[in-house]
């Protein structure tokens, strides 16, 4: 989403549109937020596409996120006081995600250039505005996202271990 962010800084007036595998609307939602016009799954038909460049080039808003896009909130065990996903940051979020493919926090620090004191402080960030109440409740709740985004789209990621 950073990326976005620095386009929409630097060329004003730019329409965006964004492409992603991510389906859930919470994508959507921060690419909006972040300066796109527009957003597609890889999985979109050329004809929505299309639809999409012309509604944009006229001066809309047009998301089409997936096949299934009702809203996933995330809860950390039934009765628990636990927040919406939505609550996390775009760094968060994406953290959150790389739990889910099972990585841990050294791995996750390779893969996105940071410390591994910097991973588990947001691991913690994460716990907290989540309301899971230790790290084996926080990756079982990051499976269990990671599952459901799965189960959204016909092409899932083969390789857990190659996040895109």
């Amino acid at each position: 989403m950073q990326f976005l962010k620095d386009i929409a800084g630097r060329f004003a007036g730019t329409r965006i549109i964004a492409l992603s595998d991510y389906g859930d609307p919470l994508y959507a939602t921060r690419a909006v937020r972040a300066g796109a016009v527009g957003y597609l799954t890889k999985h979109a038909s050329a004809a929505q596409l299309i639809t999409t460049l012309r509604a944009v080039a006229a001066g809309d808003t047009l998301l089409r996120a997936s096949h299934n896009t009702s809203r996933r909130e995330v809860r950390p065990q039934a009765g628990a006081p636990g927040h919406s996903i939505a609550s996390l940051t775009d760094r968060e979020v994406h953290v959150f995600r790389l739990i889910g493919t099972g990585l841990g926090t050294t791995r996750i620090a390779q893969e996105l250039g940071l410390s591994r004191k910097t991973i588990e402080t947001y691991r913690e960030h994460i716990k907290l505005k989540l309301g899971y109440p230790n790290a084996e409740a926080l990756l079982k709740g990051a499976l269990d996202w990671a599952a459901l985004s799965q189960n959204e789209s016909p092409d899932t990621r083969k390789d857990r271990g190659n996040p895109r």
